[in-house]
């Protein structure tokens, strides 16, 4: 536990108060010590590296704020459909699994070929429709973020639905035999009894997609080419800063930042997940 986890962050937090680059590495325990010198470069707003950065950091909020939504109402339809007897129910459960446990590599750049200008199926069946009159370039410019949300949806909703499947399956069937008793209606028994007692359960997917599309990387480097552009996110920024750059010191400063920011959202979580509805309170 000592050397994986927190030997690497304090390494990292060390070098983020270092001047330390290509030029420097070399002799790395005499590079020079700038203190908070990164951090301001980020900060100050007078650096465009700071900016590009703090950039970043609005575009994954963006990303975040779109993909987990859309990711939680399509899985959470297909769990309430799935948790429905009907014939094939095991078999596709499985099904809807494939685009979970497909590896990164694999889906992304399938997705890179869907979105391509001239023979991807996007533009494709765009064309036919007539919504478009000539081939858009979805990988590069203000079109890129929208097309890694959409792979990332893809990729995504379905352990979105194998969570919610699992909350459904939890909820005593005698809740709603109470509540057809009384009269409720199918929408009355969704917004009173089923969504209360996902609450759990949501705000552990909430939390866990929050962390995860604040370290998003695979869907951006593999989809847009190493190279995302406008579409950078912390992670891929960092890694050009730190590994393209060769800016090492200003790279682990920015990823101290970023695990901060985490940090912060798994102190709230933790503070409120305490608010969760059970049966034995109905």
């Amino acid at each position: 536990m000592l050397f994986v986890h927190f030997i690497p962050i304090i390494w990292g937090a060390y070098i983020s108060l270092l001047d330390l680059d290509v030029f420097t590495l070399a002799q790395w325990t005499s590079a020079p010590f700038v203190g908070l010198g990164n951090f301001i470069r980020i900060f100050s707003g007078q650096f465009a590296v700071g900016q590009k950065y703090l950039r970043s950091i609005y575009t994954v909020i963006v990303y975040g704020l779109i993909c987990i939504p859309v990711g939680y109402v399509i899985g959470l339809a297909v769990a309430l459909l799935l948790n429905r007897n009907f014939v094939g129910r095991t078999l596709v459960r499985g099904l809807i699994l494939l685009p979970y446990i497909t590896p990164d590599s694999v889906a992304f750049n399938v997705w890179r070929f869907i979105f391509q200008a001239r023979i991807g199926l996007v533009n494709k069946y765009l064309l036919k429709l007539g919504l478009i009159k000539e081939p858009l370039i979805w990988l590069v410019g203000d079109r890129a973020l929208t097309a890694v949300i959409v792979a990332s949806v893809w990729k995504g909703w379905p352990f979105a639905c194998l969570i919610l499947l699992a909350g459904l399956q939890g909820i005593p069937s005698e809740l709603y035999e109470a509540a057809k008793i009384d009269g409720a209606s199918p929408w009355q028994q969704f917004t009173q009894v089923t969504l209360p007692l996902l609450r759990p359960v949501t705000k552990t997917l909430l939390m866990l997609n929050v962390i995860w599309n604040f370290h998003a990387f695979n869907q951006f480097y593999i989809l847009l080419g190493g190279s995302p552009g406008d579409a950078h996110v912390p992670s891929t920024f960092i890694m050009q800063e730190a590994f393209s750059n060769l800016h090492y010191g200003l790279g682990s400063a920015m990823a101290v930042c970023l695990m901060i920011v985490i940090l912060i959202l798994i102190a709230i979580y933790m503070r409120f997940k305490k608010g969760g509805v059970s049966y034995e309170t109905f």
